[in-house]
Formats: C-alpha cells, sequence, structure tokens
C-alpha cells in the first residue's frame, strides 16, 4: 500500500505583486506537479490596487490548486500569514514571498523535512552553511545580519528573519500569534511549540518586479515586535534568569547589610545572615522565573518550588564552600569585602542555577498522546 503524502499549504502574503505572482504560481505548480506533492496555493491579498487578486483568479482555470483570500482589514504581512494558517488545509503549512527571492524549487526540500517527520519547523535560510544573498549592497546586508544578531537570545535558528518557512500544524496552532510588521518567523518560534528545527540553505535573489516593503515604519515596527518577544514569558530564558538572578542579587545583598547593621558584622553573624537572605532571593527567584523566565505555570507549584529549592542548595553548598575559602583561607573580614566576595561567589553558581532549573525544576511536562 502506498503511503498517501499530505497535503502541502503555501501561503503567500502579497500587497501589489501583480507583476510577480502568476510567474510563482506557474513555476511553483510545475516543480510541486513534477515531484508529485498534492498541494495547495493559498494567496493571501491585501486588497492590492493593482489587481493582484484579479490575476490569481484569472489562473484558476490552468492551476485550480490556487486560490486568493482578498482581505481588507488588519492589512500586513504578518496578520495575513496568520489568516492564512487558518485558511489552510494541509499537513505542511508553508510560508514564502510572492516576488521570487525565495527559490520555489527549495520547496520540495522543506515539504519533506516536515512530511518526513525530520523537523517540525524548516527554515530557508541565508544564513547557515551553503545559503547566500545575491547583490545586496552592504548596508541592506549589515541591517539583515544586525536585526538578527539582536533577536539571537531568542531563537538558535541563524535566520529568524526569514520569511521562507515550513511547519506542522501542531506549530501554531493555539499559539497566541500576534505580530506585527514582516516578521512572522519569530513570532512562531518564540510562541509555537515545537521541538526539531532544521535549517535548508538557500540564496536569496533581490526582486526584479515591484517595490520592496522595507522602509523605516517596518524597522520600527521590528524593533517594537523585538521588546515585546523579550518580555513574553518562556522567550530569552538565559538572559531573563540573568536579570532575575541579578534582581535577586539586590535583595540578597539587601538583606544582608541589613542584618549585619542588625546583628553585627563578625565571621559568625555574616554567616548567619547570609543564611536569611539567601532564603528571600531564592523565593524572589523562584516566582519570577517560573511566571517569566521558563513559563512553566503548567507544573504543580510546589514540587517546583522544593526542586528550585533543590537546586538553590546545591548551588548554596557550593557558594558556602567558596566563602568559607574567602573568609577562612583569603582572610576576608570586613565590609566592603563581604559583599565584593558574595558578589563574585553569586556570579560564579549562577550557571548551576540555570542549568538545574532549566533540565529539572522547570523542565515541561511530557504531553501524554
Amino acid at each position: 500500500m502506498v503511503e498517501r503524502l499530505p497535503l502541502l499549504s503555501v501561503i503567500v502574503p502579497t500587497y501589489n505583486e501583480r507583476e510577480n505572482i502568476s510567474r510563482l504560481i506557474e513555476r511553483l505548480s510545475s516543480i510541486l506537479r513534477k515531484e508529485r506533492i498534492p498541494f495547495e496555493i493559498i494567496v493571501m491579498d491585501d486588497d492590492s490596487p493593482d489587481g493582484t487578486a484579479a490575476v490569481v483568479e484569472g489562473l484558476h482555470q490552468e492551476y485550480p490548486e490556487a486560490r486568493c483570500v482578498l482581505r481588507k482589514h488588519d492589512r500586513g504581512l504578518s496578520p495575513s500569514v496568520i489568516d492564512g494558517f487558518k485558511e489552510a488545509k494541509g499537513g505542511v503549512l508553508l510560508v514564502m514571498d510572492a516576488d521570487l527571492s525565495h527559490p520555489p524549487e527549495i520547496v520540495p526540500d522543506m515539504y519533506r523535512a516536515i512530511a518526513s517527520g525530520e523537523a517540525d519547523v524548516a527554515v530557508g535560510s541565508r544564513h547557515t552553511k551553503g545559503g547566500g544573498i545575491e547583490n545586496w549592497p552592504v548596508k541592506r546586508r549589515f541591517l539583515s545580519w544586525g536585526a538578527a544578531l539582536m533577536a539571537r537570545p531568542l531563537t538558535k535558528v541563524s535566520d529568524p528573519m526569514s520569511g521562507f518557512f515550513a511547519v506542522t500544524p501542531s506549530v501554531v496552532k493555539d499559539a497566541p500569534l500576534r505580530a506585527k510588521g514582516y516578521k512572522i518567523l519569530l513570532e512562531v518560534l518564540v510562541k509555537g511549540r515545537y521541538s526539531r528545527v532544521v535549517e535548508v540553505p538557500i540564496t536569496f535573489k533581490d526582486r526584479t518586479a515591484g517595490e520592496s516593503k522595507l522602509g523605516r515604519k517596518v524597522m520600527m515596527n521590528y524593533l517594537q515586535h523585538l521588546l515585546k518577544l523579550y518580555l513574553y514569558p518562556g522567550s530569552a530564558p538565559f538572559a531573563k534568569f540573568i536579570f532575575v538572578g541579578g534582581s535577586g542579587m539586590v535583595i540578597d545583598l539587601g538583606i544582608l547589610t541589613i542584618l549585619l547593621l542588625l546583628m553585627g558584622d563578625s565571621t559568625g553573624e555574616y554567616l548567619a545572615a547570609q543564611s536569611f537572605s539567601f532564603i528571600a532571593a531564592v523565593t524572589w527567584n523562584f516566582i519570577w522565573n517560573r511566571f517569566w523566565t521558563f513559563n512553566a505555570r503548567a507544573g504543580s507549584l510546589g514540587g517546583q518550588y522544593l526542586r528550585f529549592l533543590a537546586v538553590a542548595l546545591v548551588a548554596f553548598g557550593v557558594r558556602w564552600v567558596l566563602t568559607y575559602i574567602g573568609v577562612s583561607v583569603v582572610g576576608i573580614d570586613e565590609q566592603p569585602y563581604y559583599q565584593v566576595l558574595t558578589t563574585c561567589v553569586i556570579v560564579v553558581v549562577t550557571m548551576i542555577n540555570f542549568i538545574g532549573s532549566k533540565l529539572w525544576a522547570f523542565k515541561p511536562r511530557e504531553s501524554k498522546a
């Protein structure tokens, strides 16, 4: 029995792409028919005044797989793609631009990466090994690399700015996608549900017809979008863990200093005061890491706290040893050197806390099939 291949839904957001859309549909349809890949092409058009929608409708008889959805509200590339996900019927969803800057010849490779189960997300990447860009000026290359660099803490993908990607429907199902601007992939990578990503090298070719949508407004929208994604619970966990740890360190040092002023600053009192400040900082860090850094609301609150506390106690054990060495061996015995020693020790044990928290205390529960 021959295994039936899943339908490929190609989502193409458009605005004033009359000069390109017919060439894309013809070229892409020819490739997919030759590869015997079942497909549909969904053109999500933002009511283009140049008649893009009419061109697609005119091609329907020759290319019945292609259809156009006319959008008159909430226009923009990202909202168009999000609506396209809802329109799609396929088991593989692929997004690409209409201007032929994304090579249609790579679509079968990206489709197979998803259809075979190799990956949940396949990205057509300019920056991975074998990828590249043709005929871009230095300024635009610099902007592209700079934008990717700013997004790097959010994802390991080398080209999160790519508009050419494929996913399984489960990646975007129920994901709170609310992107503005033109970088929908980054939104999917931050908010989608997936575990395996592959990057397929592509050579990006700039459009030969029509006008680029890249402008100052688009770049400002990207910066605003980037800020929202950094603040989104669960994104950029290491950066947030460091930030939360830094705020916890302020609390730790603040309580430590107050207790030393009240209790005195002998070695014994310092060690006792440090224990109280440690518990306060751990509780503060747990709350913020659970709800913001790792977005681990699904787990048991008590169980997570005990695991987080266990990790913190291991780190505290290391901290205690290093503190004892600093006090007894090095000879630190007064302020402000106590605070300097404590700060250095906290920095040393931060990685213990992060790895233990990510891999154990806040590890996502396996979903049951």
